[in-house]
């Protein structure tokens, strides 16, 4: 064990809640970088492109307003804009002045966008079902729904409490 003055006792590797924090990182980590690294070769999307673009196919009329879009996809506005910026630059998604206001903007998902996250989200589902899902039993999956039911409800009471969206900045949150 690691003897520096001032490290948190997480990195205790006796400690199974550190083994249990450490496990849920690096595998995460890890399936995390198959999915990107599928997803690029086969469909030029980044996880991050590709949770925009599946929140636009999971919206009514395929569309969002950019706001409620960095809500979804739990990132910050301005990285949403610069998403889907780069995204309207493919051709998958088309920016608009919204209906409801004309301030803002909807992002709109393209016939050319609706063929690439199809695409993108078979490839996404067998991977899932490859490295995670095939190899667990009904009770296991019910575990796992369990725990991140209850890290989710506790996430999202902090962010209420806080006043803050907590927008995370990372790949995809939504895989």
């Amino acid at each position: 064990m690691d003897q520096r003055p001032g490290l948190n006792p997480i990195t205790e590797e006796d400690n199974q809640r550190a083994r249990a924090w450490r496990v849920f990182f690096e595998a995460s980590g890890r399936l995390q970088g198959v999915l990107e690294t599928r997803l690029k070769r086969v469909c030029g999307l980044s996880m991050p492109d590709y949770n925009i673009l599946l929140a636009l196919w999971e919206a009514p009329e395929r569309r969002l307003r950019m706001g409620e879009l960095a809500e979804r996809v739990v990132y910050s506005p301005s990285r949403v804009t610069y998403l889907v910026s780069n995204l309207t630059r493919d051709g998958w998604v088309v920016r608009i002045p919204s209906a409801d206001d004309g301030r803002g903007f909807d992002a709109v998902l393209t016939p050319q966008g609706v063929t690439t996250v199809l695409s993108a989200t078979r490839l996404h589902q067998d991977a899932v079902r490859e490295f995670l899902l095939d190899l667990m039993s009904d009770e296991q999956i019910e575990e796992i729904v369990r725990v991140f039911s209850l890290l989710d409800t506790r996430l999202r009471a902090q962010q209420t409490y806080s006043g803050s969206r907590g927008h995370s900045e990372q790949k995809g949150n939504r895989a």
